[in-house]
């Protein structure tokens, strides 16, 4: 099943002018957890870790922390030959100054089942080729999805799945997040696949049908 992500997210986080005018970067330890950049090693697995921390410039960041933050991150800009993966997910809510910050509007007794399930979703086969074709170019193979794209962007509604479904992703989610993965177009080599790719998809076929061969 499918919906408008608008749907299902309550907030899709803040973009990099809002970021930059209400906090500065720094290196040491402040209430603001942050994903600061977009470089490749950030970009190599599902599992990301905050890498800096965020200094309020303005009286409104603690109430943007507090009503953005999120721990699915999904990218403004995606070069397509350097990435890895699409979706990043936090064990704890950030914001970032590359990636928007999801808050699902779920009840939170399934709150993180849900988040991992579309977290791994978006970096199957089928969520990422639904990126690609709703992508702005930008130049070459550097594209591009603005918020109001990823708010109409189809995705998979995880809320219509039972608890046991979820389950069965979120272990899937669990079991590859720290492993990394080939650079895209090199998990679709012909004569030789990213077998964390291939695992990936078939497993997430397996969750939602455990009948499939």
């Amino acid at each position: 099943p499918l919906v408008r992500l608008r749907e299902l997210a309550s907030s899709i986080g803040i973009d990099a002018h809002e970021f930059h005018d209400n906090f500065e970067v720094v290196g040491t330890l402040t209430p603001y957890p942050i994903v600061h950049g977009g470089h490749e090693k950030v970009r190599q697995k599902m599992l990301v870790e905050p890498n800096a921390y965020g200094s309020p410039r303005s009286g409104r960041a603690d109430r943007i922390f507090r009503s953005y933050s999120g721990r699915i991150l999904v990218p403004d800009r995606v070069w397509w030959d350097t990435a890895h993966v699409i979706a990043l997910y936090s064990p704890r809510p950030v914001l970032s100054n590359i990636f928007y910050a999801l808050r699902l509007e779920v009840r939170d007794d399934v709150r993180e089942l849900m988040e991992k399930a579309l977290t791994l979703w978006l970096n199957t086969t089928w969520g990422m080729l639904l990126i690609l074709v709703s992508r702005e170019e930008t130049r070459g193979r550097w594209t591009r999805l603005k918020m109001a794209q990823w708010r109409l962007l189809p995705v998979l509604d995880v809320r219509a799945l039972d608890v046991e479904t979820l389950r069965r992703l979120a272990q899937i989610f669990d079991s590859y997040a720290s492993k990394e993965l080939r650079r895209i177009p090199k998990q679709f080599n012909p004569s030789n696949p990213d077998p964390v790719r291939l695992a990936i998809d078939k497993e997430f076929l397996r969750a939602l049908d455990p009948s499939l061969d």
